[in-house]
């Protein structure tokens, strides 16, 4: 026990060394902040609710400027407006006020976007990447060796986007889903034998409210160790026959949303509230799938190939009559077309196809099954490191060289190929 606690805090301070050095050239008051942009739409509700309230009035005009207009002023009616969900700030929580407390003492203005701020964001991002590894760990371990489960969730840290939104950008959502998606995974591998629905719902909740698009995760525990038709419908049976159980843990869970709620209200006049405006899914028709995979401006495959690998492993959980096998594979193309189907299918600057970090659990998973499926072979498990090894080289190669955006068109592969 001492020993792993050793570990865990030896990893934890490398991370943070990691994080802060990738950060310790950033520009202040540019795109390279991590309170910028989007990101500062997610965090801006800690300073709402802990120092300013929504009062436009009492920030100031400078700090909208300084987080790249990731939120706005409603003058007319002293509103402070962000189109974001509020599940990201609420993680973020213990990591604000942490640093809120800290600013004065340490120098720093307890305006809510001083240096101190950030800092603390870069802590957040590591702590829930390295919780959200170990609840990962903790229900690989029921199905695979030691070995794998860890080999599977370092190779997807080093080869994928996951790094990016752990070191580079913790202020946006994903590493958070991460968090939530796999505490989600371990919770739900015994829901039906604990009957933890509060847990169940209190997670699934709190994805959706990070993003909205998370609540297929609320399907998994009906296909995990589900092998035909009868036992999802008999999971189904059982958690039904549980009624009384689910609409007390439905209620307890649904207190997560009242800030949301409250929000809306004051800020739109109503409880529900569309807040992102005429922003909408205008390619439901002619979803640009081939683009969210193979584009150079943040393709899936392209970025992180290590995902192909994924793919093949739901092939061989398909073959084996798993149920987690389709389910994840019916999640790929079901996220795929929403993903593909967005007005932005490239989701603004980022390092890969960003919305699907939150689903790396569930890949990495698929990874580690076909990784297990191949181990007993020595030259293919050989051979199959070595490609993860590749993958990760050339994906640490564009991660300290990338800039924070793709600057080329949709198919410009000169443009990419410069990054590798």
């Amino acid at each position: 026990m001492l020993k792993r606690a050793i570990v865990l805090f030896f990893v934890f301070g490398l991370l943070l060394i990691l994080s802060f050095n990738k950060h310790s050239k950033d520009k202040e008051k540019s795109y390279h902040g991590v309170i910028w942009a989007d990101a500062a739409g997610y965090y801006v509700y800690n300073p709402i609710w802990f120092i300013y309230g929504n009062n436009a009035k009492a920030v100031p005009d400078s700090i909208f400027f300084q987080v790249g207009e990731g939120f706005k002023k409603d003058t007319l009616n002293n509103k402070i407006l962000t189109k974001y969900y509020s599940g990201t700030a609420i993680l973020e929580v213990p990591f604000f006020l942490a640093a809120h407390l800290l600013s004065k003492p340490l120098g720093y203005e307890s305006n809510g976007f001083s240096k101190i701020y950030s800092y603390s964001l870069y802590i957040s991002g590591v702590f829930y990447f390295l919780f959200g590894s170990l609840f990962l760990y903790f229900f690989l371990v029921k199905h695979f060796s030691s070995f794998i489960s860890i080999f599977s969730i370092t190779s997807f840290f080093i080869c994928t986007n996951l790094y990016y939104y752990t070191i580079d950008a913790p202020g946006m959502s994903h590493i958070y889903s991460f968090f939530v998606f796999s505490a989600f995974m371990y919770v739900s591998s015994n829901l039906f034998e604990k009957q933890n629905f509060k847990m169940f719902f209190l997670l699934l909740f709190l994805a959706v409210l990070i993003r909205p698009t998370n609540i297929f995760i609320g399907l998994f525990p009906f296909f995990y160790n589900s092998f035909s038709i009868s036992d999802v419908k008999n999971k189904l049976s059982l958690f039904i026959s549980n009624y009384k159980k689910i609409i007390y843990s439905v209620f307890i869970a649904s207190i997560l949303f009242i800030p949301q709620l409250f929000y809306w209200k004051i800020t739109s006049g109503n409880f529900l509230n569309y807040s992102y405006g005429n922003e909408g899914f205008d390619f439901l028709s002619n979803p640009r799938l081939a683009e969210v995979w193979f584009s150079p401006n943040n393709g899936l495959f392209l970025y992180a190939p290590i995902l192909i690998l994924s793919l093949i492993g739901v092939g061989v959980m398909i073959k084996h009559k798993s149920g987690l096998g389709i389910y994840f594979a019916f999640l790929f193309l079901l996220t795929s077309y929403i993903f593909a189907s967005w007005w932005n299918w490239w989701f603004g600057c980022s390092l890969g196809a960003r919305s699907f970090v939150d689903y790396y659990p569930f890949y990495i998973f698929s990874f580690a099954y076909l990784f297990n499926s191949i181990a007993k072979y020595r030259i293919i498990k050989f051979i199959f490191m070595l490609l993860v090894l590749f993958f990760g080289i050339i994906y640490m190669n564009i991660e300290y060289y990338y800039d924070g955006c793709f600057y080329g068109s949709t198919w410009d592969f000169a443009t990419f190929l410069k990054l590798i």
